[in-house]
């Protein structure tokens, strides 16, 4: 089965940046369709502003620095042959879960879970 945001629906009350942080870890490591990406952007536009680079312009209105994306893609290759070689397979929705949960939980300390 795989995992789904609706799964844990108390993980988002009054954190919805988590569901954009989310999908920004799917996007840098090539998972989230261009439907979702679209609807992202429209998103951090509305919210941050910026252009149509709406990672660029999440990474910069947070503070996050320019060489992130290759260190989400670099940790989701390591975790995913780790999670291999133990033969279980790293689904890409739990690795962005886990990501936002270990590098941005100061951008949610105190609010929901």
């Amino acid at each position: 089965m795989l995992p789904k945001r609706e799964s844990e629906p108390g993980r988002y009350s009054g954190r919805s940046l988590l569901i954009v942080l989310e999908n920004y870890v799917l996007a840098v490591i090539g998972e989230l369709g261009p439907e979702k990406s679209s609807a992202m952007k429209g998103v951090v536009q509305r919210v941050f502003g910026g252009g149509d680079d709406w990672k660029a312009t999440l990474r910069q209105r947070l503070g996050m620095t320019e060489d992130l994306d290759e260190e989400v893609r670099t940790l989701w290759r390591k975790n995913r042959d780790l999670a291999g070689q133990g033969g279980v397979e790293l689904h890409p929705v739990q690795f962005a879960k886990m990501f936002a949960d270990e590098n941005f939980a100061p951008l949610f300390e105190g609010k929901g879970k």
